[in-house]
């Protein structure tokens, strides 16, 4: 393994031969990536994400199943920002479809999918098929049954995410590049231990006693305005992943009810519940991550007592029943019934809608002008 000395110019990933992470260079298998556009211009916050990926804001979309298609990753990274395709709780076919649809876009930089969805032989076939620049690998140890050496043996980079300080080590030694530390605040199913703000700090300094300084950290969880990306960047993160808010986007996959309801939330604390009930009532026993799920609060999510103490499965069935017929009469998830999945900080998405562009330029501008207010108090 070669190193280089500081200052160092990070390349474009496209050409062969190279995987870099900013002190040092690894050999990778020789392959064409797909042209990613992306703004040359960088903005005042240059983070280490910044210049390893060549994107203009240290940004990236939460690749989120059913509501992160091809269109919202490609707008993502075509405005400057980390697009990637999500496909938790979807399958293989669908990815690809997605993918195909990012391509026909302008392209993205990647794709992100659960690690019980996949085994390492057909994640290296997603990849070498694919080509992505970078896999997000969610929910699960990426090294014991090869996810992370599918991914980096195939020429990408893997991103994966970690709820505590142990997984975080244990994700660095695995090779992963960039871990996002995943709070409770988060929107979707997510581990509801602790705040990435608690985890986060810590992390920084495990990995830089262990060595993997080189390792970049990104703040998952909460996150929907400028000022919270502005925070995290001072705890130490090297990015930021937007979910909520970027799912109310006027690319984003949701339904326009979900879109809606995203839009009409406030109060996120009031606003969103976490727990296992919202998979039980829609059929599944135990999601693929295993861990409990964030929603938008409805009608569906208060039958939440009635399910706990029902005395019989057929009685459990008959209130499944009850939330699939307010969902059809609604024309789909919403406000009113259903599943909309959605982070603690859904009450910071603005009323009005919004394209990808737009969200991107808005949270950055917001970010930048906060930490010139930091910066006024030293």
């Amino acid at each position: 393994m070669a190193t280089l000395t500081p200052p160092i110019k990070v390349p474009s990933l496209r050409p062969c031969g190279l995987r870099l992470r900013l002190s040092r260079v690894t050999r990778a298998p020789c392959r064409t990536r797909p042209r990613t556009r992306v703004m040359i211009s960088l903005s005042s916050m240059n983070t280490r994400f910044c210049r390893q990926y060549l994107v203009s804001s240290p940004l990236m979309l939460a690749p989120m199943g059913g509501c992160a298609g091809g269109k919202l990753a490609a707008a993502v990274s075509k405005a400057g920002a980390l697009g990637l395709v999500g496909s938790g709780g979807e399958s293989q076919k669908y990815l690809r479809q997605q993918w195909s649809i990012s391509q026909a876009q302008g392209g993205c930089h990647g794709f992100g999918i659960n690690v019980a969805q996949v085994n390492a032989e057909d994640l290296r076939t997603l990849v070498d098929t694919l080509k992505p620049q970078v896999v997000y690998l969610s929910f699960g140890d990426v090294r014991e049954k090869g996810h992370a050496n599918a991914v980096i043996d195939g020429g990408a980079q893997v991103i994966a995410n970690a709820a505590d300080v142990q997984t975080v080590v244990k994700h660095a030694d695995a090779g992963v590049a960039v871990i996002v530390v995943q709070g409770a605040d988060a929107g979707g199913h997510t581990d509801g231990r602790a705040s990435a703000f608690a985890v986060l700090p810590e992390a920084r300094d495990a990995l830089d006693a262990a060595g993997h300084n080189d390792v970049l950290l990104a703040y998952a969880g909460g996150v929907a305005d400028g000022r919270g990306v502005a925070a995290a960047l001072t705890l130490g993160a090297d990015a930021v992943v937007l979910g909520t808010r970027l799912a109310a986007a006027e690319e984003s996959d949701y339904l326009a009810t979900q879109k809606e309801a995203l839009r009409g939330a406030s109060d996120g604390a009031n606003a969103t519940t976490i727990g296992r009930f919202v998979d039980a009532l829609n059929g599944i026993d135990e999601h693929s991550s295993g861990l409990p799920g964030r929603c938008l609060v409805n009608r569906s999510t208060a039958l939440k007592d009635a399910w706990d103490s029902a005395p019989s499965p057929e009685a459990r069935a008959e209130l499944s029943t009850q939330h699939r017929a307010g969902v059809a009469a609604g024309g789909g998830d919403g406000a009113e019934w259903g599943t909309t999945w959605a982070g603690a900080g859904v009450g910071l998405v603005p009323a009005h809608s919004q394209s990808a562009a737009a969200i991107l330029e808005e949270v950055t501008a917001e970010a930048e002008a906060a930490l010139k207010r930091a910066g006024l108090l030293l």
